[in-house]
Protein backbone atom coordinates (compact mmCIF):
# COMPACT_ATOMS: atom_id res chain seq x y z
CA UNK A 1 0.00 0.00 0.00
CA UNK A 2 0.95 2.96 -1.08
CA UNK A 3 2.22 6.02 1.64
CA UNK A 4 -1.00 8.18 2.66
CA UNK A 5 0.25 11.58 2.92
CA UNK A 6 -1.28 14.05 5.62
CA UNK A 7 -0.39 17.76 3.84
CA UNK A 8 -2.22 19.40 6.83
CA UNK A 9 -0.43 21.75 9.20
CA UNK A 10 -2.70 22.44 12.24
CA UNK A 11 -1.90 25.37 13.30
CA UNK A 12 -4.28 27.49 15.95
CA UNK A 13 -5.60 30.12 13.30
CA UNK A 14 -6.47 28.20 10.72
CA UNK A 15 -7.35 25.16 12.47
CA UNK A 16 -9.40 22.51 10.70
CA UNK A 17 -11.04 21.91 13.97
CA UNK A 18 -12.86 25.20 13.76
CA UNK A 19 -15.40 23.33 11.25
CA UNK A 20 -16.89 19.86 11.57
CA UNK A 21 -15.57 18.94 15.44
CA UNK A 22 -18.23 16.35 15.88
CA UNK A 23 -16.46 13.40 12.82
CA UNK A 24 -18.19 10.03 12.58
CA UNK A 25 -16.57 7.33 10.32
CA UNK A 26 -19.51 4.91 9.05
CA UNK A 27 -19.04 1.41 6.82
CA UNK A 28 -19.48 3.73 4.02
CA UNK A 29 -16.23 6.20 4.95
CA UNK A 30 -14.58 2.91 5.60
CA UNK A 31 -15.17 1.50 2.06
CA UNK A 32 -13.89 4.80 0.39
CA UNK A 33 -10.72 4.35 2.46
CA UNK A 34 -10.23 1.36 1.43
CA UNK A 35 -11.03 2.28 -2.54
CA UNK A 36 -8.67 4.89 -1.97
CA UNK A 37 -5.75 2.63 -0.39
CA UNK A 38 -6.33 0.49 -3.88
CA UNK A 39 -6.25 3.68 -6.03
CA UNK A 40 -2.92 4.37 -4.11
CA UNK A 41 -1.42 0.78 -4.76
CA UNK A 42 -2.27 1.12 -8.73
CA UNK A 43 -0.67 4.34 -9.15
CA UNK A 44 2.73 2.09 -7.98
CA UNK A 45 2.47 -0.26 -10.67
CA UNK A 46 2.88 2.18 -13.34
CA UNK A 47 5.36 0.89 -15.64
CA UNK A 48 4.64 2.62 -18.69
CA UNK A 49 1.88 5.35 -19.77
CA UNK A 50 -1.49 3.56 -21.42
CA UNK A 51 -2.56 7.26 -22.68
CA UNK A 52 1.07 7.49 -24.56
CA UNK A 53 -0.89 6.21 -27.89
CA UNK A 54 -3.52 8.29 -27.89
CA UNK A 55 -2.12 11.71 -27.52
CA UNK A 56 0.97 11.47 -29.23
CA UNK A 57 -0.41 12.65 -32.49
CA UNK A 58 -0.76 15.93 -30.70
CA UNK A 59 2.36 16.08 -29.77
CA UNK A 60 5.16 18.17 -32.12
CA UNK A 61 8.26 15.85 -30.62
CA UNK A 62 8.62 12.96 -28.64
CA UNK A 63 10.70 13.80 -26.15
CA UNK A 64 11.60 11.23 -23.68
CA UNK A 65 12.46 13.03 -20.42
CA UNK A 66 8.62 14.20 -20.39
CA UNK A 67 7.45 10.16 -20.11
CA UNK A 68 9.88 9.40 -18.33
CA UNK A 69 9.51 11.97 -15.96
CA UNK A 70 5.65 11.18 -15.72
CA UNK A 71 6.02 7.70 -14.98
CA UNK A 72 8.40 8.51 -11.94
CA UNK A 73 6.03 10.81 -10.58
CA UNK A 74 3.09 8.42 -10.81
CA UNK A 75 5.36 4.93 -10.02
CA UNK A 76 7.54 5.90 -7.03
CA UNK A 77 6.57 9.38 -6.11
CA UNK A 78 2.36 9.12 -5.97
CA UNK A 79 2.45 12.48 -8.08
CA UNK A 80 3.68 14.08 -4.62
CA UNK A 81 6.99 15.88 -6.10
CA UNK A 82 8.86 18.95 -6.86
CA UNK A 83 8.90 19.22 -10.67
CA UNK A 84 12.18 21.05 -11.00
CA UNK A 85 13.01 20.68 -14.20
CA UNK A 86 15.05 23.84 -15.73
CA UNK A 87 12.93 26.23 -17.92
CA UNK A 88 12.27 25.31 -21.16
CA UNK A 89 12.08 21.42 -21.03
CA UNK A 90 8.60 21.33 -20.61
CA UNK A 91 6.92 21.01 -17.06
CA UNK A 92 3.54 21.62 -18.38
CA UNK A 93 3.68 18.29 -20.78
CA UNK A 94 5.29 16.47 -18.07
CA UNK A 95 2.19 17.00 -16.01
CA UNK A 96 -0.41 16.56 -18.81
CA UNK A 97 1.08 12.90 -18.82
CA UNK A 98 0.69 12.48 -15.50
CA UNK A 99 -2.94 14.02 -15.41
CA UNK A 100 -4.20 12.09 -18.51
CA UNK A 101 -2.85 8.24 -16.94
CA UNK A 102 -4.69 8.85 -13.58
CA UNK A 103 -7.80 10.00 -14.96
CA UNK A 104 -7.82 7.15 -17.45
CA UNK A 105 -6.70 4.65 -14.66
CA UNK A 106 -9.27 6.13 -12.67
CA UNK A 107 -7.48 7.56 -9.56
CA UNK A 108 -7.75 11.57 -10.49
CA UNK A 109 -11.42 12.86 -10.87
CA UNK A 110 -11.30 15.86 -9.05
CA UNK A 111 -7.90 18.13 -9.61
CA UNK A 112 -7.10 22.19 -9.61
CA UNK A 113 -4.22 23.49 -11.49
CA UNK A 114 -3.42 27.17 -9.29
CA UNK A 115 -1.10 29.40 -11.67
CA UNK A 116 0.62 32.97 -12.32
CA UNK A 117 -2.60 34.96 -13.17
CA UNK A 118 -0.98 35.26 -17.54
CA UNK A 119 -0.67 31.47 -17.69
CA UNK A 120 -4.22 30.36 -16.65
CA UNK A 121 -5.36 30.14 -20.87
CA UNK A 122 -1.80 28.79 -21.57
CA UNK A 123 -2.77 25.71 -19.25
CA UNK A 124 -6.17 25.16 -20.59
CA UNK A 125 -4.89 25.24 -24.41
CA UNK A 126 -1.73 23.23 -23.64
CA UNK A 127 -4.07 20.51 -21.99
CA UNK A 128 -6.74 20.69 -24.36
CA UNK A 129 -4.99 20.63 -27.98
CA UNK A 130 -2.19 18.44 -26.03
CA UNK A 131 -3.77 16.18 -23.93
CA UNK A 132 -7.62 16.08 -24.91
CA UNK A 133 -8.94 17.16 -21.27
CA UNK A 134 -11.27 20.01 -21.11
CA UNK A 135 -10.37 22.20 -17.86
CA UNK A 136 -12.33 24.89 -16.75
CA UNK A 137 -10.81 28.50 -15.55
CA UNK A 138 -12.29 29.67 -12.44
CA UNK A 139 -14.03 32.87 -12.41
CA UNK A 140 -16.19 32.92 -9.27
CA UNK A 141 -16.23 30.97 -5.97
CA UNK A 142 -19.48 28.94 -6.84
CA UNK A 143 -17.25 27.37 -9.30
CA UNK A 144 -15.65 25.16 -7.42
CA UNK A 145 -18.63 22.83 -6.52
CA UNK A 146 -19.82 23.22 -10.17
CA UNK A 147 -16.65 21.37 -11.89
CA UNK A 148 -14.21 18.33 -10.94
CA UNK A 149 -11.64 19.63 -12.97
CA UNK A 150 -10.45 23.55 -12.50
CA UNK A 151 -7.46 26.02 -13.25
CA UNK A 152 -7.86 28.91 -11.52
CA UNK A 153 -4.84 31.81 -11.03
CA UNK A 154 -3.45 31.84 -7.32
CA UNK A 155 -3.35 35.66 -7.35
CA UNK A 156 -7.56 35.49 -7.34
CA UNK A 157 -7.92 32.65 -5.14
CA UNK A 158 -5.49 33.62 -2.52
CA UNK A 159 -7.55 36.43 -1.08
CA UNK A 160 -8.60 36.22 2.59
CA UNK A 161 -10.82 38.54 4.07
CA UNK A 162 -9.46 39.77 7.53
CA UNK A 163 -12.91 41.02 8.91
CA UNK A 164 -14.65 37.51 8.69
CA UNK A 165 -11.10 36.25 9.00
CA UNK A 166 -12.09 33.17 6.20
CA UNK A 167 -10.68 33.00 2.50
CA UNK A 168 -12.79 34.68 -0.31
CA UNK A 169 -12.77 31.44 -1.68
CA UNK A 170 -12.87 28.79 1.09
CA UNK A 171 -15.17 26.47 -0.68
CA UNK A 172 -11.77 25.47 -2.22
CA UNK A 173 -11.01 23.86 1.16
CA UNK A 174 -14.05 21.82 1.78
CA UNK A 175 -13.16 19.75 -1.33
CA UNK A 176 -10.92 16.41 -1.39
CA UNK A 177 -9.27 16.82 -4.53
CA UNK A 178 -7.60 14.08 -5.99
CA UNK A 179 -4.61 15.93 -7.38
CA UNK A 180 -3.54 19.65 -6.44
CA UNK A 181 -0.66 21.15 -8.61
CA UNK A 182 1.20 24.43 -8.42
CA UNK A 183 3.13 26.54 -10.92
CA UNK A 184 5.98 28.73 -10.57
CA UNK A 185 5.67 27.18 -6.98
CA UNK A 186 8.51 29.12 -5.84
CA UNK A 187 6.39 32.19 -5.17
CA UNK A 188 5.17 30.07 -1.81
CA UNK A 189 8.68 30.12 -0.30
CA UNK A 190 7.17 32.23 2.58
CA UNK A 191 4.98 30.30 5.20
CA UNK A 192 3.17 33.41 6.66
CA UNK A 193 1.78 34.54 3.59
CA UNK A 194 -1.91 33.83 2.39
CA UNK A 195 -0.91 32.20 -0.69
CA UNK A 196 1.35 29.56 1.48
CA UNK A 197 -1.81 29.28 3.86
CA UNK A 198 -4.45 29.04 0.64
CA UNK A 199 -2.19 26.14 -0.44
CA UNK A 200 -1.91 24.69 2.74
CA UNK A 201 -5.64 23.92 3.93
CA UNK A 202 -6.43 22.29 0.29
CA UNK A 203 -7.37 18.82 1.33
CA UNK A 204 -5.26 16.64 -1.34
CA UNK A 205 -4.15 13.60 -2.36
CA UNK A 206 -1.39 14.15 -4.31
CA UNK A 207 0.10 17.29 -4.62
CA UNK A 208 2.82 18.80 -7.48
CA UNK A 209 4.59 21.83 -7.17
CA UNK A 210 6.53 22.80 -10.42
CA UNK A 211 9.07 25.56 -10.17
CA UNK A 212 13.14 25.86 -11.93
CA UNK A 213 13.84 27.80 -8.99
CA UNK A 214 12.70 26.48 -5.51
CA UNK A 215 15.55 27.96 -4.05
CA UNK A 216 17.46 31.83 -3.88
CA UNK A 217 18.89 33.50 -0.69
CA UNK A 218 17.99 31.27 2.16
CA UNK A 219 17.43 27.88 3.02
CA UNK A 220 14.30 28.55 5.01
CA UNK A 221 12.79 29.60 1.71
CA UNK A 222 13.60 25.40 0.74
CA UNK A 223 12.26 24.26 3.93
CA UNK A 224 8.94 25.93 4.08
CA UNK A 225 8.41 24.87 -0.20
CA UNK A 226 8.88 21.32 1.32
CA UNK A 227 7.62 21.37 4.39
CA UNK A 228 4.44 22.33 2.70
CA UNK A 229 5.04 19.27 -0.14
CA UNK A 230 5.31 16.60 2.51
CA UNK A 231 5.27 17.80 5.76
CA UNK A 232 8.15 16.33 7.99
CA UNK A 233 10.48 15.44 5.44
CA UNK A 234 12.80 17.93 6.17
CA UNK A 235 12.08 17.14 9.76
CA UNK A 236 10.91 20.71 11.92
CA UNK A 237 12.12 23.75 11.65
CA UNK A 238 14.93 23.39 14.79
CA UNK A 239 15.83 20.13 13.06
CA UNK A 240 16.56 21.14 10.11
CA UNK A 241 18.51 24.77 11.38
CA UNK A 242 20.72 22.13 13.54
CA UNK A 243 21.43 20.20 11.09
CA UNK A 244 21.55 21.78 7.90
CA UNK A 245 22.35 25.78 8.92
CA UNK A 246 25.32 27.49 8.69
CA UNK A 247 25.39 30.09 11.46
CA UNK A 248 25.56 33.56 9.45
CA UNK A 249 25.09 31.79 5.79
CA UNK A 250 21.98 31.29 4.63
CA UNK A 251 22.52 29.84 1.27
CA UNK A 252 25.35 27.45 1.89
CA UNK A 253 24.04 24.18 3.90
CA UNK A 254 25.83 22.25 6.36
CA UNK A 255 26.04 18.93 5.03
CA UNK A 256 24.88 19.38 1.60
CA UNK A 257 25.29 16.02 -0.07
CA UNK A 258 22.88 14.91 2.86
CA UNK A 259 20.28 17.86 1.94
CA UNK A 260 20.88 16.89 -1.56
CA UNK A 261 19.71 13.58 -0.67
CA UNK A 262 16.62 14.05 1.13
CA UNK A 263 15.76 16.78 -2.02
CA UNK A 264 15.75 13.64 -4.25
CA UNK A 265 13.38 11.51 -2.97
CA UNK A 266 10.78 14.11 -3.42
CA UNK A 267 12.05 15.96 -6.39
CA UNK A 268 12.61 15.36 -10.02
CA UNK A 269 14.81 17.52 -11.94
CA UNK A 270 16.71 17.50 -15.01
CA UNK A 271 18.47 20.03 -16.72
CA UNK A 272 18.92 21.51 -20.80
CA UNK A 273 22.61 20.07 -20.84
CA UNK A 274 20.73 16.70 -20.62
CA UNK A 275 18.03 16.68 -22.79
CA UNK A 276 19.96 18.02 -25.65
CA UNK A 277 17.07 20.61 -26.04
CA UNK A 278 18.97 24.09 -27.53
CA UNK A 279 16.76 27.22 -27.84
CA UNK A 280 18.10 29.58 -30.53
CA UNK A 281 19.10 32.95 -30.40
CA UNK A 282 16.38 35.82 -31.21
CA UNK A 283 17.99 38.35 -33.21
CA UNK A 284 15.50 41.58 -32.70
CA UNK A 285 15.48 44.20 -35.44
CA UNK A 286 13.16 47.51 -34.28
CA UNK A 287 11.83 49.14 -38.27
CA UNK A 288 11.40 52.48 -37.33
CA UNK A 289 8.80 54.19 -40.04
CA UNK A 290 9.23 58.16 -41.17
CA UNK A 291 5.96 59.37 -41.42
CA UNK A 292 5.61 61.96 -44.57
CA UNK A 293 4.08 65.28 -43.63
CA UNK A 294 0.85 64.61 -44.16
CA UNK A 295 1.01 61.01 -42.33
CA UNK A 296 2.65 63.02 -39.02
CA UNK A 297 -0.41 65.49 -39.28
CA UNK A 298 -3.11 63.33 -39.72
CA UNK A 299 -1.49 61.34 -36.45
CA UNK A 300 -1.54 64.30 -35.12
CA UNK A 301 -4.73 65.65 -35.20
CA UNK A 302 -5.78 62.05 -34.35
CA UNK A 303 -4.50 62.39 -31.16
CA UNK A 304 -6.01 66.04 -30.14
CA UNK A 305 -9.46 64.60 -31.47
CA UNK A 306 -9.16 61.44 -28.79
CA UNK A 307 -7.74 63.89 -26.23
CA UNK A 308 -9.24 67.43 -26.76
CA UNK A 309 -12.24 66.75 -29.13
CA UNK A 310 -13.94 63.63 -27.75
CA UNK A 311 -17.22 64.19 -26.37
CA UNK A 312 -21.04 62.89 -26.25
CA UNK A 313 -23.89 64.20 -27.78
CA UNK A 314 -24.82 66.30 -24.10
CA UNK A 315 -21.05 68.11 -24.54
CA UNK A 316 -20.10 66.02 -22.10
CA UNK A 317 -16.26 64.88 -22.11
CA UNK A 318 -15.97 61.16 -22.85
CA UNK A 319 -13.61 59.59 -20.63
CA UNK A 320 -9.95 59.69 -21.90
CA UNK A 321 -8.66 56.68 -20.40
CA UNK A 322 -11.20 54.73 -22.15
CA UNK A 323 -10.43 56.27 -25.51
CA UNK A 324 -6.76 55.38 -25.32
CA UNK A 325 -7.38 51.71 -24.29
CA UNK A 326 -9.93 51.07 -26.95
CA UNK A 327 -9.41 53.69 -29.38
CA UNK A 328 -5.80 54.34 -29.73
CA UNK A 329 -4.31 50.83 -30.97
CA UNK A 330 -6.81 51.19 -33.55
CA UNK A 331 -5.83 54.31 -35.04
CA UNK A 332 -2.18 53.52 -34.89
CA UNK A 333 -2.31 50.07 -36.20
CA UNK A 334 -2.51 50.82 -39.81
CA UNK A 335 -4.49 53.22 -41.48
CA UNK A 336 -7.35 51.31 -42.97
CA UNK A 337 -7.81 50.44 -39.33
CA UNK A 338 -7.74 54.33 -38.39
CA UNK A 339 -9.90 55.43 -41.51
CA UNK A 340 -12.63 52.40 -40.21
CA UNK A 341 -12.28 53.67 -36.71
CA UNK A 342 -12.87 57.54 -37.62
CA UNK A 343 -15.76 56.60 -40.19
CA UNK A 344 -17.89 55.00 -37.27
CA UNK A 345 -17.17 58.28 -34.92
CA UNK A 346 -18.65 60.07 -37.76
CA UNK A 347 -21.79 57.82 -37.98
CA UNK A 348 -22.74 57.06 -34.83
CA UNK A 349 -25.68 59.46 -33.10
CA UNK A 350 -23.83 59.53 -29.39
CA UNK A 351 -20.94 61.78 -30.82
CA UNK A 352 -20.99 65.38 -30.73
CA UNK A 353 -21.12 67.16 -33.92
CA UNK A 354 -17.68 69.22 -32.83
CA UNK A 355 -16.31 65.03 -32.54
CA UNK A 356 -18.17 64.32 -35.53
CA UNK A 357 -16.65 67.41 -37.83
CA UNK A 358 -13.20 66.96 -36.34
CA UNK A 359 -13.10 63.32 -37.38
CA UNK A 360 -14.71 63.94 -40.98
CA UNK A 361 -11.79 66.65 -41.30
CA UNK A 362 -9.06 63.53 -40.69
CA UNK A 363 -10.95 61.68 -43.32
CA UNK A 364 -10.97 64.19 -45.34
CA UNK A 365 -6.99 64.07 -44.51
CA UNK A 366 -6.73 60.18 -45.65
CA UNK A 367 -8.18 60.41 -48.88
CA UNK A 368 -5.95 62.70 -50.05
CA UNK A 369 -2.93 60.24 -48.60
CA UNK A 370 -0.74 59.35 -51.41
CA UNK A 371 1.83 57.27 -49.78
CA UNK A 372 1.52 54.75 -46.60
CA UNK A 373 5.24 54.23 -45.24
CA UNK A 374 4.23 51.41 -43.02
CA UNK A 375 2.93 49.18 -45.55
CA UNK A 376 5.87 50.29 -48.01
CA UNK A 377 8.50 49.83 -44.90
CA UNK A 378 6.79 45.96 -44.98
CA UNK A 379 7.69 45.08 -48.54
CA UNK A 380 11.15 46.26 -48.01
CA UNK A 381 11.49 43.90 -44.92
CA UNK A 382 9.81 41.16 -47.10
CA UNK A 383 12.17 41.32 -50.01
CA UNK A 384 15.44 41.65 -46.82
CA UNK A 385 13.80 38.49 -45.65
CA UNK A 386 13.58 36.57 -49.02
CA UNK A 387 16.87 37.42 -50.15
CA UNK A 388 18.42 35.60 -46.99
CA UNK A 389 17.37 32.24 -47.81
CA UNK A 390 15.75 30.38 -50.48
CA UNK A 391 14.04 28.60 -47.49
CA UNK A 392 12.50 31.80 -45.86
CA UNK A 393 8.69 31.92 -44.32
CA UNK A 394 7.66 35.10 -42.71
CA UNK A 395 5.27 35.09 -39.76
CA UNK A 396 3.03 38.60 -39.22
CA UNK A 397 1.52 39.71 -36.62
CA UNK A 398 -1.50 42.20 -36.36
CA UNK A 399 -4.29 42.57 -33.62
CA UNK A 400 -6.93 43.61 -35.79
CA UNK A 401 -8.72 41.92 -38.70
CA UNK A 402 -9.20 44.70 -40.58
CA UNK A 403 -5.53 45.94 -40.82
CA UNK A 404 -5.22 41.75 -41.71
CA UNK A 405 -7.51 42.39 -44.74
CA UNK A 406 -5.29 45.70 -45.38
CA UNK A 407 -1.99 44.28 -45.54
CA UNK A 408 -3.79 41.40 -47.93
CA UNK A 409 -4.84 43.98 -50.36
CA UNK A 410 -1.43 45.60 -50.39
CA UNK A 411 0.47 42.32 -50.76
CA UNK A 412 -1.57 40.98 -53.14
CA UNK A 413 0.12 42.74 -56.32
CA UNK A 414 3.10 41.60 -55.51
CA UNK A 415 2.64 37.83 -56.63
CA UNK A 416 3.33 36.44 -52.56
CA UNK A 417 1.51 33.47 -51.68
CA UNK A 418 -0.50 34.29 -48.69
CA UNK A 419 -2.39 32.51 -45.88
CA UNK A 420 -4.94 34.61 -43.67
CA UNK A 421 -5.42 32.85 -39.77
CA UNK A 422 -8.11 34.48 -37.70
CA UNK A 423 -10.21 33.97 -34.51
CA UNK A 424 -13.46 31.98 -35.70
CA UNK A 425 -11.50 29.39 -37.99
CA UNK A 426 -12.23 25.44 -37.12
CA UNK A 427 -9.81 22.97 -35.83
CA UNK A 428 -9.61 21.55 -39.66
CA UNK A 429 -9.68 24.65 -41.22
CA UNK A 430 -6.22 25.53 -38.83
CA UNK A 431 -4.58 22.31 -39.80
CA UNK A 432 -5.12 22.90 -43.10
CA UNK A 433 -3.61 26.29 -43.50
CA UNK A 434 -0.85 25.50 -40.86
CA UNK A 435 0.03 22.34 -43.01
CA UNK A 436 -0.22 24.71 -46.41
CA UNK A 437 1.99 27.24 -44.86
CA UNK A 438 5.28 24.46 -43.23
CA UNK A 439 4.70 22.77 -46.89
CA UNK A 440 5.26 25.47 -49.04
CA UNK A 441 2.25 26.83 -50.37
CA UNK A 442 2.38 30.09 -49.01
CA UNK A 443 5.68 31.88 -48.15
CA UNK A 444 3.54 34.53 -45.51
CA UNK A 445 1.12 33.58 -42.83
CA UNK A 446 -0.46 37.03 -41.39
CA UNK A 447 -2.44 36.06 -38.24
CA UNK A 448 -4.44 38.03 -35.71
CA UNK A 449 -3.63 37.21 -31.99
CA UNK A 450 -6.61 35.16 -31.28
CA UNK A 451 -6.36 32.94 -34.70
CA UNK A 452 -2.38 31.34 -33.83
CA UNK A 453 -2.84 30.78 -30.07
CA UNK A 454 -1.50 27.67 -28.65
CA UNK A 455 -0.01 26.81 -32.48
CA UNK A 456 3.38 26.04 -32.85
CA UNK A 457 5.76 27.31 -36.11
CA UNK A 458 9.06 26.25 -35.33
CA UNK A 459 9.94 25.58 -38.84
CA UNK A 460 9.06 28.99 -39.77
CA UNK A 461 12.22 31.77 -38.09
CA UNK A 462 10.86 35.62 -39.51
CA UNK A 463 8.06 37.27 -37.39
CA UNK A 464 7.14 40.47 -37.88
CA UNK A 465 4.95 42.44 -35.64
CA UNK A 466 3.14 45.15 -37.43
CA UNK A 467 1.38 46.69 -34.56
CA UNK A 468 2.51 45.24 -30.79
CA UNK A 469 0.53 44.63 -28.13
CA UNK A 470 1.92 46.79 -24.89
CA UNK A 471 1.29 43.67 -22.80
CA UNK A 472 4.82 41.97 -23.04
CA UNK A 473 2.96 39.12 -22.25
CA UNK A 474 1.03 39.13 -25.24
CA UNK A 475 4.29 39.56 -27.35
CA UNK A 476 6.21 36.40 -25.56
CA UNK A 477 3.22 35.08 -27.15
CA UNK A 478 3.87 35.66 -30.19
CA UNK A 479 7.77 35.00 -30.35
CA UNK A 480 6.69 31.82 -28.29
CA UNK A 481 4.69 30.32 -31.38
CA UNK A 482 8.47 30.05 -33.24
CA UNK A 483 10.36 30.13 -30.28
CA UNK A 484 9.91 26.76 -29.77
CA UNK A 485 11.50 23.31 -29.05
CA UNK A 486 12.19 21.99 -32.36
CA UNK A 487 13.35 25.62 -33.95
CA UNK A 488 16.85 24.53 -35.69
CA UNK A 489 17.65 28.38 -36.59
CA UNK A 490 17.81 32.14 -35.25
CA UNK A 491 15.11 33.69 -35.25
CA UNK A 492 14.66 37.10 -36.70
CA UNK A 493 11.51 39.27 -34.88
CA UNK A 494 10.82 42.59 -36.50
CA UNK A 495 9.03 45.35 -34.85
CA UNK A 496 7.45 48.45 -36.60
CA UNK A 497 7.34 51.72 -34.43
CA UNK A 498 6.30 55.06 -35.79
CA UNK A 499 9.44 57.59 -35.00
CA UNK A 500 8.44 60.40 -33.12
CA UNK A 501 5.90 58.92 -31.63
CA UNK A 502 5.19 56.36 -27.94
CA UNK A 503 5.52 53.35 -29.84
CA UNK A 504 9.04 54.19 -30.22
CA UNK A 505 9.30 53.81 -26.85
CA UNK A 506 6.82 51.45 -26.15
CA UNK A 507 8.78 48.96 -28.51
CA UNK A 508 11.82 49.86 -27.43
CA UNK A 509 11.07 48.63 -23.83
CA UNK A 510 8.73 45.32 -24.47
CA UNK A 511 11.19 44.16 -27.42
CA UNK A 512 14.94 44.74 -26.23
CA UNK A 513 14.78 45.10 -22.69
CA UNK A 514 11.80 42.46 -22.11
CA UNK A 515 11.21 40.13 -24.86
CA UNK A 516 15.02 40.06 -26.31
CA UNK A 517 17.34 39.62 -23.54
CA UNK A 518 19.20 36.66 -23.88
CA UNK A 519 15.93 34.00 -22.15
CA UNK A 520 14.21 31.36 -23.32
CA UNK A 521 11.03 30.50 -23.61
CA UNK A 522 8.57 30.81 -20.47
CA UNK A 523 11.32 32.86 -18.11
CA UNK A 524 9.92 36.48 -19.23
CA UNK A 525 6.34 35.28 -17.52
CA UNK A 526 8.36 33.79 -14.34
CA UNK A 527 10.05 37.29 -13.85
CA UNK A 528 6.62 39.33 -14.32
CA UNK A 529 5.17 36.71 -11.95
CA UNK A 530 7.76 37.28 -9.41
CA UNK A 531 7.40 41.17 -9.60
CA UNK A 532 3.68 40.89 -9.63
CA UNK A 533 3.33 42.49 -13.11
CA UNK A 534 1.62 39.78 -15.15
CA UNK A 535 -1.32 40.13 -13.67
CA UNK A 536 -4.65 42.86 -14.66
CA UNK A 537 -4.75 46.21 -13.04
CA UNK A 538 -7.60 48.41 -11.90
CA UNK A 539 -8.71 48.83 -15.80
CA UNK A 540 -8.56 45.45 -16.52
CA UNK A 541 -5.53 45.50 -18.72
CA UNK A 542 -1.83 43.63 -17.85
CA UNK A 543 -0.39 46.24 -15.25
CA UNK A 544 2.47 46.92 -17.53
CA UNK A 545 0.07 47.86 -20.02
CA UNK A 546 -1.93 50.00 -17.97
CA UNK A 547 1.00 51.57 -16.49
CA UNK A 548 1.95 52.71 -19.97
CA UNK A 549 -1.57 53.74 -21.36
CA UNK A 550 -1.62 56.03 -18.17
CA UNK A 551 1.62 57.37 -18.56
CA UNK A 552 0.90 58.43 -21.68
CA UNK A 553 -2.19 60.19 -21.06
CA UNK A 554 -0.56 62.02 -18.37
CA UNK A 555 2.30 63.26 -20.09
CA UNK A 556 -0.35 65.05 -22.65
CA UNK A 557 1.92 64.23 -25.63
CA UNK A 558 5.40 64.92 -23.92
CA UNK A 559 7.70 62.10 -25.04
CA UNK A 560 10.26 63.26 -22.56
CA UNK A 561 7.89 62.68 -19.64
CA UNK A 562 6.50 59.55 -21.14
CA UNK A 563 10.00 58.35 -21.68
CA UNK A 564 10.86 58.55 -18.30
CA UNK A 565 8.81 56.77 -17.27
CA UNK A 566 9.14 53.73 -19.63
CA UNK A 567 12.74 54.25 -18.19
CA UNK A 568 11.45 53.49 -14.65
CA UNK A 569 9.45 50.41 -15.80
CA UNK A 570 12.24 49.21 -17.32
CA UNK A 571 14.74 49.45 -14.29
CA UNK A 572 11.93 47.74 -12.48
CA UNK A 573 12.16 44.48 -15.21
CA UNK A 574 15.87 45.01 -14.75
CA UNK A 575 16.07 44.28 -11.20
CA UNK A 576 13.80 41.61 -11.45
CA UNK A 577 15.97 39.85 -14.13
CA UNK A 578 18.84 40.06 -12.13
CA UNK A 579 17.17 38.80 -9.33
CA UNK A 580 15.81 35.78 -11.14
CA UNK A 581 19.21 34.64 -12.99
CA UNK A 582 20.52 34.72 -8.83
CA UNK A 583 18.13 32.94 -8.59
CA UNK A 584 18.83 30.14 -11.16
CA UNK A 585 22.10 30.22 -9.75
CA UNK A 586 21.35 29.25 -6.10
CA UNK A 587 19.24 26.60 -6.98
CA UNK A 588 21.67 24.85 -9.73
CA UNK A 589 24.23 25.28 -7.47
CA UNK A 590 22.47 23.66 -5.09
CA UNK A 591 19.78 20.83 -6.78
CA UNK A 592 22.72 20.10 -9.53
Amino acid sequence: MGEIIINQDFEEDFSLFEEGKDMEFDSSEILELKKEAQSMKSDEEVDDLLTYNQIKKNLAYDLPHQREGAIRLLKELNATALLADEVGLGKTITTGFVLKEGIVRGFIKKCVILTPPSLVTQWQEELKEKFELDFTILEKNEDWNKHSFLIASIDKVKIFDKNILKFKHSEAHKISWDLVIVDEAHKLKEKNTVRWRFVDRLQKKRFLLLTATPFQNDLLELYNLLHLLKKGHLGTIKEFRRKFLHKGNKRHPLNPLELKKRLDEVMIRRRRDETNIDYKERIPRIITIEQTPQEKMIYENTVRLLKENYFRTDGNEINGRLVIYAILPKVTSSSKSAIETLTKIVENEKYHNITKEFAQGILDDYSKLEKDSKIEKLLEVIKEIQARSDDEKTLIYTRHPTTLRYIVEKLEPFNLKIIEFQGGLSREEKAERINAFKNGEADILISTDTGAEGLNFQFCRNLVNYDLPWNPMSVEQRIGRLDRIGQKREMYLYSFATKGTMEENVVDLIINKMCCVGLVIGELPIILFNLGLDSDGKAGKNKIEERLMNSFIDSKGNLDIFSQEVGEIAETISKGMKDYQESKKASSELLD
